[in-house]
C-alpha cells in the first residue's frame, strides 16, 4: 500500500507539473500577435452589394462602395464606373447577394492579458470592430485583466495595423464591490464602505485616467450615492450591476449611464424588493424560492415605472441574456458542447462556473426557475424597447469572443425585436452611447 501511495504521489506531482506548464503555455506565456497581411492596394471597390441603413430601416440593393485608405469615399448605384487615379492599385470584390452593414460593437466584454492572441482575431472574424471592456485590474501584474497602459498599447497597435483586433472604448475600473477580502492589502478606500471612502476612491480613479467606474452588487447605500455625486462632478461614467441596496429608479436618477443584466428588472418588479434592500446583506437572500416568488408576484406597474425613468434619464440597458441562458442550461450537454473547441484553460473555467450554478441547487425546481428567469428577461427586454429604453448588445461571455455577440443578437431576435431593431443594439446605439453619432433633431 505504501508503494502504491508513493507511486500515486509521484504521478499526482507529475500531473500537477504538467497542468502548471500547460497553464503557463496557454495563458501566461506571451504569444505572437495575429497581424495584418501586407496590403497591396489603396482602393477597394465592392460591387453589387446590398447596403443596410439601420437608422432608416432600409436596404439599398445593387450598390457600389468605394473605400480609399480604409475610409468609405462613395456609395452609389451600379452605373458608376470607377476611374483609377494614376498608378494606384485597386482591389475589387464582387458581392452580389451579400450585405454591407455598420461595424458591430460588443458592449459588455471582459478582456484578459492574452486577449490579443485569443479574443482579438475572433472579434474581427465576427465583424466586431468596437468593444466596451467592463472590468479593469489592480496592477500590471494581474495576468487575467487589462489595465490602462496595456489597453492603450493595444489600441495604438490596432490603429497602426500592427495588431488585428477591435478598438477598445472606456478605461474601466476594477469592480467596486463594497467591503471585500479581495481588497486586503490595498488602500482602505478600495472597499468603498463609507461616503468618504467613495469620494477618495473616485478621486483616485480619476488620477488613474479611468473613464468608466464599474459598480457591483454590495456597495453600501450611502457610499454608492457619494460615489455617484463625485463621479458626476469629475465627469466619469458609472455602469455595471445595480447595487442591491439601491433601487433601479434611484440608480438611474443618480446618473448611472448603463445597467447590466436583465435580472435587476426582475428583482425590482418584486413588491417585496424594498424590504430586501433594507437587509444587512441582501445578496444572501437569493435562492430558488426567492426567484420563484419574484416571478409569481411580478408587478408590471413597477416595471413600467422603471422604463419611464430610464427613458427620462437616457439610462442605457445592456441585458446580456446569455448570462441567464448559461444558468438555465448549465447542465445540458448540447449547450456545453459549444465550449468543445476553445482554449482548454478557458473551457475549464467555463465548466467550473456552469457546475457551480448546478451545485447551488440540484433540484428540478431550481432548473425550472432558472429557465423561467431567462425567458422572463427576454420578455422584459422587448417590453423595455417598445417603451423607449435603448438597449446595448453585450455578450458577457469572454471565453467565446465574437460568436457570443452573434448569439446575443439571436436572443434579442427571439425576444421579439425586429431585425433592424436588433442590429441597432450593436451598431447605432453604441455609437450614440459614445456620442459618435447623433440622430438629426436629437440633443
Amino acid at each position: 500500500m505504501g508503494k502504491k501511495l508513493l507511486r500515486f504521489g509521484k504521478f499526482a506531482g507529475l500531473m500537477l507539473l504538467c497542468i502548471v506548464g500547460l497553464f503557463i503555455v496557454l495563458v501566461v506565456w506571451p504569444l505572437n500577435y495575429f497581424k495584418y497581411p501586407e496590403q497591396e492596394y489603396s482602393v477597394m471597390i465592392i460591387d453589387n452589394v446590398s447596403v443596410i441603413d439601420v437608422e432608416k430601416e432600409s436596404v439599398f440593393h445593387n450598390r457600389v462602395v468605394v473605400i480609399r485608405n480604409g475610409i468609405i469615399e462613395k456609395i452609389t448605384d451600379t452605373s458608376f464606373k470607377y476611374q483609377g487615379k494614376g498608378n494606384e492599385k485597386v482591389k475589387r470584390i464582387h458581392a452580389k447577394g451579400q450585405f454591407l452593414l455598420p461595424a458591430l460593437w460588443d458592449m459588455h466584454v471582459h478582456l484578459t492579458k492574452q486577449s490579443p492572441h485569443i479574443a482579438y482575431p475572433a472579434f474581427i472574424s465576427y465583424g466586431i470592430i468596437h468593444v466596451r471592456d467592463m472590468r479593469g485590474a489592480y496592477t500590471e501584474r494581474d495576468p487575467f485583466t487589462g489595465v490602462q497602459s496595456r489597453l492603450e498599447k493595444w489600441n495604438r497597435e490596432v490603429e497602426n495595423q500592427k495588431l488585428i483586433g477591435p478598438r477598445l472604448h472606456s478605461f474601466t475600473s476594477f469592480a467596486i464591490e463594497g467591503p471585500n477580502e479581495m481588497f486586503k492589502g490595498k488602500p482602505s478606500f478600495f472597499n468603498c464602505a463609507t461616503p468618504i471612502d467613495a469620494v477618495n476612491l473616485v478621486q483616485y480613479l480619476k488620477k488613474q485616467n479611468v473613464t468608466l467606474i464599474k459598480v457591483y452588487n454590495n456597495i453600501p447605500r450611502e457610499a454608492f450615492f457619494a460615489l455617484m455625486l463625485e463621479a458626476n462632478k469629475l465627469g466619469i461614467d458609472v455602469a455595471g450591476h445595480k447595487p442591491l441596496r439601491v433601487s433601479t429608479i434611484e440608480a438611474s436618477n443618480s446618473g448611472m449611464k448603463s445597467l447590466e443584466h436583465a435580472k435587476f428588472f426582475i428583482w425590482d418588479s418584486y413588491p417585496m424588493a424594498e424590504s430586501i434592500r433594507k437587509l444587512s446583506n441582501p445578496s444572501k437572500t437569493e435562492n430558488t424560492v426567492l426567484r420563484k416568488n419574484m416571478l409569481e408576484k411580478h408587478d408590471s406597474i413597477l416595471l413600467q415605472e422603471m422604463f419611464t425613468t430610464f427613458k427620462k434619464n437616457n439610462t442605457w440597458y445592456c441585458p446580456t441574456h446569455l448570462t441567464r441562458k448559461q444558468d438555465a442550461f448549465a447542465g445540458e450537454d448540447t449547450f456545453r458542447a459549444k465550449y468543445a473547441d476553445i482554449n482548454p484553460v478557458l473551457r475549464f473555467i467555463s465548466f467550473e462556473d456552469l457546475d457551480a450554478t448546478i451545485k447551488e441547487d440540484t433540484t428540478a425546481l431550481a432548473k425550472e426557475v432558472y429557465r423561467d428567469i431567462y425567458l422572463k428577461g427576454l420578455q422584459i427586454s422587448v417590453s423595455a424597447y417598445k417603451n423607449g429604453v435603448k438597449i446595448l448588445a453585450g455578450s458577457d461571455v469572454p471565453e467565446l469572443p465574437g460568436s457570443s455577440l452573434h448569439d446575443e443578437l439571436r436572443e434579442l431576435s427571439k425576444a421579439g425585436l425586429s431585425n433592424f431593431e436588433v442590429l441597432r443594439t450593436a451598431t447605432l446605439y453604441p455609437a450614440q452611447y459614445y456620442k459618435f453619432f447623433v440622430c438629426p433633431g436629437s440633443s
